[in-house]
């Protein structure tokens, strides 16, 4: 994979957002940022993705034994005691923390990179390992007239297009994905981008231009 593909940036911006990218590589990607806007376009996808990963996390009271209890024990304990359980609660923290990040670094099952006719990228699609959403960011100029969507269809052979939601003028997106959905994308080669009224199409089906086509790339 060449440094300079979609996917490698992606993940190299995911390192550098969860601070596994360090040293000259830290600084190189920081130089890389700074004069190349899909790069802090995908540093800043990656910091509104993760910054939603407390919300997965539902918070927990202990009871009122559990502290003082931790303040006896600690009381008593030798410091290289102490330390040692430091250590131990700090890596069941890294590990818990690490768990969560792998299952958002997962490669996805599918990607597909939207462009113009000349090759100006305008969003990259990502069917979630899981199967169960899209992750949708703009990574170029996208520009919608008022009153006008973009909206996003499968492609599924032999069958009618399915509806997949609607694109992101700037930032990302994540769309959930139903049954149907699914199953449209998984038989669908390629998928497609259609100029519609605003909210979307009101027919179900492509109403407006379709104006962007993009091959689907499985892993």
């Amino acid at each position: 994979m060449k440094r300079d593909e979609p996917e490698n940036l992606d993940l190299l911006a995911a390192e550098y957002v969860i601070g596994t990218l360090w040293g000259p590589a830290r600084r190189n990607f920081d130089r890389r940022r700074a004069r190349d806007p899909f790069v802090d376009r995908r540093v800043r996808a990656w910091e509104d993705r993760l910054a939603q990963l407390s919300l997965r996390l539902k918070p927990v009271v202990p009871s009122p034994g559990v502290w003082p209890a931790i303040e006896h024990r600690i009381g008593g304990t030798s410091r290289s005691g102490w330390r040692a359980l430091a250590a131990a609660v700090a890596l069941i923290a890294v590990l818990g923390f690490g768990w969560i990040i792998w299952q958002e670094l997962r490669p996805p099952q599918a990607t597909a990179m939207l462009a113009t006719e000349t090759g100006a990228q305008l969003w990259q699609v990502e069917l979630a390992a899981e199967g169960d959403h899209l992750e949708v960011a703009a990574v170029g100029e996208v520009i919608v007239p008022d009153a006008r969507s973009r909206e996003l269809w499968a492609l599924p052979e032999g069958a009618a297009p399915v509806s997949l939601g609607l694109m992101p003028a700037s930032g990302s997106i994540r769309l959930a994905l139903d049954d149907r959905q699914r199953a449209a994308l998984a038989s669908s080669a390629k998928i497609a981008v259609s100029d519609e009224p605003e909210g979307g199409s009101p027919t179900g089906a492509p109403t407006g231009a379709v104006l962007y086509f993009a091959e689907i790339v499985r892993t």
